[in-house]
C-alpha cells in the first residue's frame, strides 16, 4: 500500500511498555492491530488475532457506528489511575495534590449535591436532619436541570468553581516564603453540543474542552459524554458505539494526536477512556458527585479524591495529555529537535505558528499543510502525510505510529543506506518522538518528494498520447529501475521490502524511480549470504547497533515477523501464489 493511497494497509501486532486495512490472512492467521479480543484465533506466540471487515461508507452514521463497536469492542482493558499517569510519563501517584494542597476541593466535596434519580439535589449528613448548605453551588442551573442537562451543567459549573479554589489557593501560599508547589491552571473552554453539532463535524458531544479561543472539532482537547444511568462493564454497545465514534473523528482531523481521552459521566461515577493505537483503556476515577443523599466522611473524601483527579487531567499540558506537542495556541509549523544529541534519535517536537516564527530561521521548519487524505482506521498503525519544504526543498513529512515489536522504517532506511542501495528517496530528517506509548512508537521521517505514482507520472506526462511500443519502452525503464533496487536491498542490505504496489513507485520528472513507504520492510537473518565469518559478524553488528539506536530488539522483531507475518503487502498487487 502506498504512502499515498487512501486505502487502509495491513495493521501488525504490538506490545510494550511506555518510555518518554486491508487485510491479508494465510494458513488461518490474520494480521491484526492487536488486543485482547473475543472473537479472534490464537497465534503461535500466545498473541491473539481478529479478522476484520472492511469500512462502510462513513456518511452512514448507524452502519459506521457498527463497524467501529465491532472493531474496537475487544480492544479495552483497565487501567489504575495510577498506572495511566505512568504510563504517561507522569508520577504514578494515587492523589494528585496530596502533598502541595492535602484540602484542596474539601469543601466543593462537602456541598456537592446527589443525583436523584434525573435531578441534582443537595444531600445532608449521616446523623443529621438539616440538608447540606450548598455553599459554592448555591444558585447553580444545574438543580433546577433535568436529566443529562442537569449532569452536564453540574460538570461545567464544577470546573469553572474548582479553577476559582485552585486560583485562591495559589495566591494565598505565594505570599507564604516556604510556599510549595502551585496547583496547575486550567486553561481550556468547556462548552455543551448537546443540540447544536462541534462546529466541522455533524458530531453532538455532550460536552468538548476546547483549547482557547478556539472552539471547531480541530481544536478538541478532551470529549465529556454524559449518561444518567451507570455504564456497566463492559459497556453498552450504543454507548460505546456513540464515544467510539466521536474519537475516531478526533484521529482523522488531529494529526498531532498521541491518544484521544473521553470523560465519561454515568450516574455519579467519572471515568476515563483512553483511545490508542493498540487498545482503548477505562480508568475508574470514582465519584464525581454523591450517590446517595445522607453521606458521610468517606463519602467526602472519595469526591474530594475523584475532583482532585479531574482537575490534575485537564490542567496537564496538551503535550502530557493527548498530543505529541503544544497544540493549545494553534500550529501551523513543526520542528523536530533532538533532546540526547547529534546522533541521537530520540527528538522533542515543537509547534509554532506564524506570529511566533522568525521568518529568517525557517531552515528546519515544517510547514503542517499539504495534507495528503489516507484512510484512518482506527486502531493498529497509522501513517499521516504531509506534502512540505525542509531547507528550501520540496519534501514529505511522515508521522508514523508502529508496534514497537516491529522495525523502525527509519531503520530500515539507515540499513539502506549503510548499504549504499540506490533507488529510494533521500532522508534529510528521521528520529523517535515517542519510544514506546500504550505498545506503539511514533517516528518522524522527512524525505525528499519523489514525484508522482506511476499512474499519475503517465496521466499528467503523456495524456494518454502513447503508442503501445513507447507506452512499453517507458514501462520496462520502470519495472528495470525497480527490480533493480529492490534485489540490491535484497542482497547488499538483506531487506525485503514486502510491500510493493503501484502507488510505492515513485517518478520524477527525469523519469528516475525511486521506491518509498519501507515500513512493512523485513530484515532477513540469513548467514548464508555471507562469505566468511567476518562479514557475518560485521553485519551483526550493525544490526545491533542499528536496533539500539532505533530503541527495539532486532531479536524480538526477528522472532514476531517469524512468528505472525506469514502473508504481508497490499491484497491487490500480491502474487496469487
Amino acid at each position: 500500500m502506498s504512502d499515498f493511497s487512501e486505502q487502509p494497509k495491513t495493521p501488525t501486532k504490538q506490545i510494550g511498555q511506555n518510555y518518554v486495512g486491508g487485510m491479508a490472512t494465510s494458513q488461518g492467521r490474520t494480521q491484526s492491530g492487536g488486543g485482547a479480543f473475543a472473537n479472534s484465533k490464537q497465534t503461535p506466540s500466545g498473541n491473539r488475532t481478529k479478522e476484520k471487515v472492511p469500512p462502510p461508507d462513513e456518511k452512514k452514521l448507524d452502519r459506521r457506528r457498527e463497524w467501529l463497536y465491532n472493531e474496537l469492542k475487544d480492544c479495552g482493558e483497565p487501567m489504575k489511575f495510577p498506572q495511566l499517569l505512568g504510563n504517561l510519563g507522569l508520577p504514578p501517584v494515587n492523589d494528585p495534590f496530596k502533598e502541595d494542597a492535602p484540602k484542596l476541593f474539601q469543601s466543593l466535596a462537602e456541598c456537592a449535591p446527589y443525583l436523584n434519580k434525573t435531578k441534582m439535589a443537595q444531600t445532608r449528613r449521616e446523623g443529621s436532619t438539616k440538608l447540606q448548605p450548598s455553599g459554592l453551588f448555591k444558585g447553580s442551573s444545574f438543580f433546577g436541570a433535568e436529566k443529562e442537562k442537569a449532569v452536564t451543567s453540574y460538570f461545567q459549573r464544577l470546573v469553572a468553581l474548582m479553577h476559582d479554589e485552585a486560583t485562591k489557593h495559589n495566591e494565598h501560599f505565594q505570599k507564604v516564603t516556604d510556599s510549595k508547589n502551585p496547583v496547575p491552571e486550567f486553561i481550556y473552554k468547556v462548552a455543551e453540543h448537546q443540540t447544536k453539532a462541534v462546529p466541522g463535524s455533524s458530531h453532538k458531544m455532550d460536552m468538548v474542552l476546547f483549547y482557547p479561543d478556539q472552539d471547531d472539532i480541530d481544536n478538541v482537547h478532551i470529549i465529556v459524554e454524559a449518561k444518567l444511568a451507570n455504564v456497566g462493564d463492559p459497556m453498552d454497545e450504543k454507548t460505546f458505539a456513540q464515544i467510539a465514534d466521536y474519537q475516531y473523528c478526533i484521529w482523522k482531523k488531529q494529526h498531532t494526536r498521541a491518544f484521544v481521552p473521553v470523560f465519561l459521566i454515568h450516574g455519579s461515577q467519572l471515568d476515563l477512556v483512553v483511545f490508542a493505537r493498540s487498545h482503548w483503556y477505562r480508568v475508574r476515577l470514582g465519584p464525581l458527585c454523591h450517590g446517595r443523599q445522607i453521606i458521610d466522611t468517606q463519602d467526602v473524601k472519595d469526591v474530594r479524591l475523584t475532583m482532585a483527579r479531574l482537575y490534575y487531567l485537564i490542567t496537564l499540558p496538551s503535550e502530557r495529555f493527548g498530543h505529541i506537542c503544544d497544540v493549545s495556541q494553534g500550529q501551523q509549523h513543526l520542528r523536530f529537535v533532538k533532546t540526547s544529541g547529534v546522533d541521537s534519535v530520540l527528538a522533542a517536537v515543537e509547534s509554532h505558528v506564524m506570529a511566533t516564527v522568525d521568518l529568517s530561521d525557517l531552515g528546519d521548519l515544517l510547514k503542517i499543510g499539504g495534507y495528503v487524505e489516507r484512510f484512518v482506521h482506527p486502531r493498529g498503525r497509522l501513517a499521516h502525510i504531509f506534502r512540505t519544504t525542509f531547507q528550501k526543498q520540496k519534501a514529505i513529512l511522515k508521522l508514523s505510529w508502529t508496534p514497537v515489536d516491529r522495525m523502525p522504517e527509519g531503520a530500515v532506511y539507515e540499513l539502506l543506506e549503510n548499504a549504499n542501495v540506490k533507488g529510494m528517496p533521500r532522508v534529510f530528517a528521521c528520529g523517535l518522538v515517542r519510544t514506546n506509548l500504550f505498545g506503539y512508537r511514533l517516528e518522524y521521517l522527512v524525505l525528499e518528494d519523489c514525484g508522482s505514482t506511476i499512474q499519475e507520472y503517465l496521466l499528467a506526462t503523456y495524456k494518454g498520447e502513447l503508442g503501445s511500443g513507447e507506452l512499453y519502452n517507458i514501462i520496462r525503464d520502470v519495472v528495470w529501475q525497480t527490480l533493480r533496487c529492490l534485489a540490491r536491498a535484497r542482497v547488499k542490505a538483506n531487506v525485503l521490502h514486502r510491500d510493493i504496489s503501484a502507488g510505492n513507485i515513485m517518478i520524477d520528472s527525469d523519469g528516475v524511480v525511486r521506491i518509498i513507504d519501507w515500513g512493512y520492510a523485513k530484515v532477513i537473518d540469513d548467514a548464508s549470504f555471507d562469505i566468511n565469518e567476518r562479514a557475518t559478524r560485521d553485519r551483526r553488528a550493525l544490526l545491533d547497533a542499528t536496533a539500539t539506536r532505533w530503541r527495539y530488539d532486532d531479536h524480538e522483531v526477528l522472532q514476531n515477523e517469524d512468528a505472525h507475518d506469514p502473508l504481508t503487502g497490499t491484497p491487490l498487487y500480491m502474487s496469487i501464489p
